[in-house]
């Protein structure tokens, strides 16, 4: 049952509007492929990514994904491979245009590089913190752990720096988080470092060493020199300010130098340098110290300073350089002083950005709740719409489909009655004439002849019978038509034309039999020349019968188990059309036997079939329609 269109109109454009209601976010294009070369390869292999972004033709600024990302891209390279940004225009290009897109691995990668460039080359910590934790935000929504490690391992600098330290283990406990997640061993090392460092500064010396040797057991199963000499160093760091064993700090110390052949950095030559000074060995001390006062790290040269100062101030003869280290040491610590200044601003800027965070994802979770309450409302009313257009159509239609549904049902009925009707008749009129044909041949045989008398009076009875119920079929299939739709005559005509193919397919069938009998030797033969057959040549009759009508002896054997061989020889001639005395001939016994044997073959169907079987019908016309 269909709708009608003015209803099909209504219930489309209440779906159209509820469609546009829905938000749409486009997926982003595909990458050019030396961007999406470099991007694979920027963890592993820094500067076989800038090499590619720069060789490559920058991307025309009117495209403005492939730009950005380009932008993006390249910022991170030079980083990564140590160049100086002078400036961020490129991070703020890509940044600006991702703060527009739904790509939060891009806002993220953006916000971090700003974060990089504000903490690293401006030292705005407040700046930079702000940027990582937008990063941070963004990251969490994506799986690039790689990403995710390196900004919360940005966020716990500014805060291990600070002596926040509360804060610091928390970013840096994160960053380990996801280096578990991204099965990178040289990051987790780190990260297990830093966490290290975190602690020595709360200070709880226990948590530190514990993870510093974490992280210098996981940096020796891949063999990274860099994570085992920050790991080392930081240990031996720990054991002489904390636990004052100078001697297995000087160890980790030299092992830190030795893992780099020599070539430590400047912050291992002060921690070397301030353990030989622990030790009195006073021009140790001064050579590696001299060394780590050389450093660019404004933390590093203040350690060696104060380390200097200490060494020389009980030298008489050292007490004027004692002063000039002692001056240094002082302009470095105006200098941190500068940098740490700010510390509570950064820590209320953390919680406000934190529950600025907080109440962002409540209110988009509300805004969110509240979409999905409309969205249902919205289709609660377009069901009960639905339902009740359909119920009210359904109420104004039911009455004239079940008048339909009944016309069609019966004009079916009638029109399948009619063929089979027409079916019948055409079968009893090739039968009388059968009949006919075997009356001549029987002459002289009374019993049979009177037989096959009776039956042929019998079906031109019935063909008399079928055709006064075609008349009235006809008839009243004239009156429903008359009240039938275009669409059921069309039906009704369709049914017409399947019931006369099948007419027409099933005389044709009969006829090629027929046909096909003059072809097949041993069936021509007992049909012209009867004579009695050999075991062999019944076999041969046998076979040649089951292929033309379709196992036919093979069908009777298993619908009527009783069958003896001398039935089923008897059915197979009657199937043939052969003559009473032709078949006695056949069979070598008398034509009066061969109708005990018909009457007994009837007698066993009739046990079988029961009352479906009807008991005036020849035996030979029903063999013969088998």
């Amino acid at each position: 049952m269909f709708l009608s269109n003015k209803y099909i109109i209504c219930i489309w454009g209440i779906l159209l509007v509820l469609s546009c209601t829905n938000t749409h976010t486009e997926s982003s294009p595909t990458l050019l492929p030396e961007l999406a070369q470099a991007e694979n390869c920027m963890y592993a292999y820094p500067d076989s990514a800038l090499h590619i972004l720069e060789k490559m033709t920058p991307p025309k600024a009117a495209d403005k994904y492939q730009y950005a990302t380009w932008c993006l891209l390249l910022s991170q390279a030079k980083i990564k491979n140590y160049i100086e940004l002078e400036s961020d225009s490129l991070i703020s290009i890509g940044y600006k245009y991702f703060q527009q897109q739904e790509n939060p691995q891009r806002k993220a990668l953006a916000g971090y590089l700003e974060g990089i460039y504000y903490n690293d080359e401006k030292h705005d910590a407040e700046t930079a913190l702000k940027y990582y934790l937008e990063a941070a935000t963004e990251i969490e929504k994506t799986k690039d752990y790689q990403l995710a490690y390196f900004i919360y391992a940005g966020i716990g600098e500014i805060y291990v720096f600070r002596s926040l330290t509360d804060y610091a283990i928390d970013a840096y406990q994160k960053a380990y988080n996801y280096t578990k997640l991204s099965k990178n061993k040289t990051h987790m090392s780190l990260a297990l470092s830093f966490l290290g460092r975190a602690y020595s500064i709360k200070p709880d010396a226990n948590n530190s060493i514990s993870y510093y040797k974490k992280g210098l057991d996981v940096a020796k199963e891949t063999n990274d020199k860099t994570s085992i000499t920050i790991a080392l160093n930081e240990l031996a760091v720990v054991y002489a300010a904390f636990l004052k064993d100078y001697k297995q700090a000087l160890i980790y110390a030299l092992e830190a130098l030795h893992t780099n052949k020599g070539n430590g950095s400047l912050q291992n030559y002060l921690t070397v340098g301030d353990i030989y000074r622990q030790l009195k060995m006073n021009d140790s001390a001064q050579y590696y110290l001299d060394k780590a006062a050389t450093s660019d790290n404004i933390y590093t040269a203040c350690g060696a300073y104060q380390a200097l100062y200490y060494l020389n101030r009980t030298i008489p003869q050292n007490y004027a350089k004692a002063m000039t280290y002692c001056d240094k040491f002082y302009t470095c610590i105006d200098s941190i002083t500068k940098i740490k200044h700010g510390k509570e601003i950064i820590a209320m800027k953390e919680k406000y950005d934190h529950e600025k965070l907080l109440n962002e994802k409540k209110t988009l979770q509300i805004e969110n709740e509240q979409i999905i309450r409309n969205n249902l409302y919205i289709l609660l009313f377009i069901v009960i719409i639905i339902a009740c257009l359909i119920f009210l159509y359904q109420r104004k239609l039911i009455q004239k489909e079940r008048t339909i549904q009944m016309q069609e049902e019966q004009l079916r009925i009638y029109s399948l009655r009619i063929h089979e009707n027409e079916m019948q008749m055409a079968q009893n009129e090739v039968h009388i004439t059968q009949l006919s044909e075997q009356l001549a041949a029987n002459e002289g045989l009374h019993e049979t002849m009177l037989e096959q008398q009776n039956g042929l009076d019998e079906l031109k009875k019935r063909n008399e019978n079928l055709q006064k119920e075609t008349t009235l079929l006809q008839q009243n299939m004239a009156e429903y038509s008359q009240k039938m739709q275009g669409k059921l005559k069309t039906q009704l005509t369709s049914f017409d034309a399947m019931a006369e193919e099948n007419t027409r397919l099933h005389n044709r069938e009969e006829f090629l039999c027929k046909l096909l009998i003059p072809y097949i030797k041993p069936l021509d033969s007992l049909i012209k020349s009867p004579k009695q057959l050999t075991i062999v040549q019944w076999a041969e009759v046998e076979e040649n019968i089951n292929k033309l009508y379709n196992n036919f002896t093979l069908r009777l054997k298993e619908q009527f188990p009783s069958f003896t061989e001398n039935d089923l020889q008897v059915c197979c001639l009657i199937k043939l059309r052969i003559s009473v005395s032709n078949m006695a001939e056949i069979l070598n016994i008398s034509p009066a036997s061969v109708s005990k044997r018909k009457q007994r073959i009837k007698e066993q169907i009739i046990k079988e079939l029961g009352d479906s079987f009807d008991k005036s019908q020849l035996i030979d016309i029903w063999i013969w329609e088998y």
